[in-house]
């Protein structure tokens, strides 16, 4: 195995404190292990980012970050289930197949590269 590292920059327009902007990047096949979210060192403290993978064959969103306007790592996890469907207390990675890395900023400031989300896929 190997883990593709993929880059989605965000740039965001409309007025302070309201701009928005979206992102995204195909992924054939694979595991998401992690995402570094980097912002603009102007992105205010109401900047919100929502990460989804689509395509797998429904969305699922993998990571939701409201007011937030530091760097950091992230591993996302999803709840696994038992064979009978019952949520179990182990977390597994989030299955991207055939799908995109979406990647939506909502709150900021009108910024180019606003967010650069860089994902790292085990393939």
């Amino acid at each position: 195995m190997s883990v593709q590292k993929i880059e989605v920059r965000v740039s965001t327009s409309g007025t302070a404190g309201s701009a928005s902007g979206s992102g995204s990047a195909a992924v054939a096949v694979g595991e998401l292990v992690a995402v570094h979210v980097n912002y603009h060192a102007s992105a205010p403290a109401t900047t919100d980012v929502t990460i989804k993978a689509t395509g797998n064959p429904a969305d699922q969103t993998a990571l939701t970050l409201t007011n937030v306007n530091t760097d950091a790592w992230y591993y996302p996890r999803r709840v696994a289930e038992g064979n009978t469907g019952a949520a179990l207390t182990t977390h597994a990675p989030y299955v991207v197949h055939g799908g995109i890395l979406n990647v939506d900023v909502a709150q900021a400031d009108a910024l180019t590269d606003c967010v650069i989300a860089t994902f790292y896929v085990r393939t």
